[in-house]
């Protein structure tokens, strides 16, 4: 409950500030424990109009606070009370900054794409919001060997500057293993990234300007969302189903908006593990080309198939129009960064050159170790190994739904990929249900944070990559115990007489 300023004790005729008389008022409530370690305080504008005081009076408050060592801000999320023992800030402190750098508050996706990096970490915790791959199956030795041999051979053009599209041989073998799907033809269309995060976000600012429209798969990863928004771009959801992108509704927003590109992930797709079907495929091919509209294909995933074929990209039959994005994080390790875009045309120049604005390109060395690493057969041997691990973690927890959530929820079992889209039949408040569920010990991924719409569901994206058999059923039985508590206080807030 956000703190009540006692305004009987405000005196606007006294010869002390309003500013000082507020300072004084928080502190004491801090002292006096009203104010708890980690209790956040009014938003400024809150306390202004509370108090009726401008709003920099209101923030000129909370940074006498911070000075004085009471309070921290944290910019999009607020100011809370300091756990630490209150103790004059040191003059070079930063918690000013949040005074003075321009208001964005974090975005859900973002709060939400923060809880998965940081829960893995916590041993209390048991994580099925995030797909990574499992450490166990990092080339860690063949990895050390090749980078030596790089150095050995290279010498100190293993830390060289390159041109920004990449190492020539790296690019040659990313076209190579383009040619089985048509995602690429030539190593000249391949400009390697750190990681396709980079890639998409290169894509994103390549080709949207403020207020154009996207169309997106809905649901969708977050990080894809996260960069097509940060390009001041207007985003609209395509329903998937267990054919993928609804190529329908893609035709009924294109009849009512100028929409100037799609995003997808035909193969494998995030979070839920279903395949473009053919069909849908050759009708949006055509499409994209009838309407001269650029699309993001991000095909991270595809690889990870554990049942039907390899998927084709798009590219194939729309090569001018669809830029493809990939990485090896899923199958190598994530930590690499090396990811890659195959375009053509005056698309693929300014790729380049928006890669080599912003980090001329990526690590020399690591290019070198992903050329040679390529070069032979690790890559499909190491793919051959873990997917059964992660077939069985899959089948683990689609059994663990069965037995602990029974008729309360809606499924489709992934093709591929490292996540299960789950969707309760009976909708609960997102927000809370999720925490309710961290209180319990388990994160999963929020099915808002992952949607370009408002939504009446409520869905899950649960990642089985990283937990064991065990775990996973440990971590379901903890979701369905959240589940029934969020349940409970909803019937009896309906059953509570109305004040």
């Amino acid at each position: 409950m956000s703190y009540k300023v006692d305004l009987s004790h405000l005196d606007r005729e006294s010869g002390t500030s309003l500013t000082q008389q507020l300072v004084d008022d928080f502190r004491g409530a801090i002292e006096r424990g009203e104010l708890g370690p980690g209790e956040k305080l009014p938003p400024t504008r809150s306390l202004a109009a509370q108090v009726q005081i401008n709003h920099l009076t209101a923030a000129r408050v909370y940074r006498r606070l911070a000075e004085e060592g009471y309070v921290t801000a944290s910019v999009g999320r607020g100011t809370f009370v300091r756990a630490l023992t209150p103790a004059a800030a040191e003059a070079e402190g930063d918690d000013w900054q949040a005074y003075v750098l321009p208001d964005r508050p974090a975005t859900y996706q973002e709060d939400i794409l923060s809880d998965a990096f940081r829960f893995p970490s916590q041993e209390d915790m048991i994580s099925l919001a995030t797909g990574w791959p499992s450490p166990r199956f990092h080339p860690a030795d063949e990895l050390a060997e090749i980078a030596a041999q790089v150095f050995a051979d290279e010498g100190g053009g293993a830390i060289s500057y390159l041109q920004a599209e990449g190492l020539p041989d790296l690019r040659e073998q990313l076209a190579k293993r383009g040619r089985l799907t048509g995602a690429a033809s030539d190593a000249e269309e391949i400009i390697v990234t750190s990681g396709a995060q980079q890639a998409i976000d290169l894509t994103a600012r390549a080709l949207l300007q403020p207020g154009e429209v996207v169309a997106v798969e809905s649901p969708t990863f977050t990080g894809t969302m996260l960069a097509l928004r940060s390009t001041g771009a207007r985003l609209i959801g395509i329903p998937v189903d267990e054919n993928g992108l609804d190529v329908d509704a893609l035709e009924q927003v294109l009849a009512r908006h100028d929409v100037q590109m799609l995003a997808l992930q035909p193969g494998c797709q995030n979070p839920m593990g279903v395949d473009l079907s053919p069909e849908r495929r050759e009708r949006l091919a055509k499409l994209v080309v009838e309407r001269n509209l650029f699309v993001l294909e991000d095909g991270v995933y595809s690889d990870l198939r554990y049942e039907g074929e390899r998927t084709v990209s798009l590219r194939r039959d729309a090569p001018g129009h669809v830029i493809h994005v990939n990485s090896l994080s899923k199958v190598v390790g994530g930590g690499l960064r090396v990811g890659w875009i195959a375009a053509r045309g005056p698309v693929r120049d300014r790729l380049a050159m928006l890669k080599q604005g912003s980090d001329f390109h990526t690590p020399t060395l690591i290019q070198h170790m992903a050329a040679r690493y390529l070069a032979g057969d690790a890559y499909d041997r190491q793919l051959a190994k873990s997917l059964p691990y992660y077939r069985e973690r899959r089948d683990a927890l689609i059994a663990s739904l069965e037995s602990h959530l029974a008729g309360e929820y809606d499924a489709i079992v992934p093709r591929g990929g490292h996540h299960v889209w789950v969707t309760l039949r009976r909708p609960v408040e997102e927000r809370t249900f999720y925490s309710e569920a961290v209180r319990h010990g388990v994160s999963f991924t929020p099915g808002g944070a992952v949607t370009a719409e408002r939504r009446q569901r409520t869905s899950l994206r649960l990642s089985f990559s990283l937990v064991e058999p065990d775990q996973l059923d440990e971590g379901v039985k903890r979701l369905a115990r959240a589940l029934r508590e969020v349940r409970r206080r909803d019937r009896t807030a309906l059953a509570a007489p109305l004040s």
